[in-house]
């Protein structure tokens, strides 16, 4: 396998001493887009928010220091979870967090167990776009509110990595799947245009 395509590996599901060093550079390049992510969620204290795809679980531990809202984080990697678990040790304690292995496009959770949710970078790696957002929009109550933020295409075209394994979805089919799953869809450019907030709220 070549380096970039081990890279692209490791952005999916990271595991080992790669899937650490990936999870801290995610961490890094990411704060611009988790910031604009969490101004797109509002979120409250009475919130339960579902992070989906957390890595490491850094933007749950932004979320739990700054908002009093229950939390949720799932992830692919068991690995990531592992790491989550240990950098958000205290709030799982008090039973503010949890979080749990799994593969977004079939999840445990209950119908309408979030009032909201999110995910940064990761569509991506998603085996089927259009029932994932049917998925979501079975966890998310009524008026829920799912946040997706991810690079433009011409933003990730200027990684090499990202040739390999990343499914490039167009605005058109981003906004589509939405719409199939009972979404209205408003997409947020930021960044210079370099990324979008895709922003989905439910119609019920």
């Amino acid at each position: 396998m070549s380096l970039n395509g081990y890279i692209a590996r490791q952005f999916s599901n990271p595991t080992g001493f790669g899937g650490r060093a990936v999870s801290f550079i995610m961490n890094r390049q990411n704060r611009p887009m988790y910031e604009e992510t969490i101004r797109m969620l509002s979120p409250s204290d009475s919130d339960r928010i579902l992070d989906m795809g957390c890595g490491n679980g850094y933007m749950l531990n932004v979320l739990a220091r700054r908002y009093e809202c229950a939390s949720a984080g799932i992830d692919i990697s068991a690995s990531a979870i592992r790491a989550a678990s240990r950098r958000n040790r205290r709030f799982m304690k008090d039973g503010k967090m949890s979080l749990s292995c799994q593969n977004m496009n079939s999840v445990s959770f209950a119908d309408g167990s979030f009032s909201k949710a999110y995910t940064v970078n990761t569509v991506y790696f998603w085996e089927d776009l259009e029932n994932t957002m049917v998925e979501i929009g079975r966890i998310l109550e009524p008026k829920g509110i799912f946040v997706n933020t991810l690079y433009s295409n011409e933003a990730l075209a200027r990684f090499s990595h990202t040739q390999f394994g990343y499914r490039k979805y167009t605005k058109e089919q981003l906004t589509d799947a939405g719409v199939n799953a009972g979404f209205e869809v408003d997409a947020v450019p930021f960044l210079n245009g370099d990324a979008y907030c895709f922003v989905y709220k439910k119609t019920d």
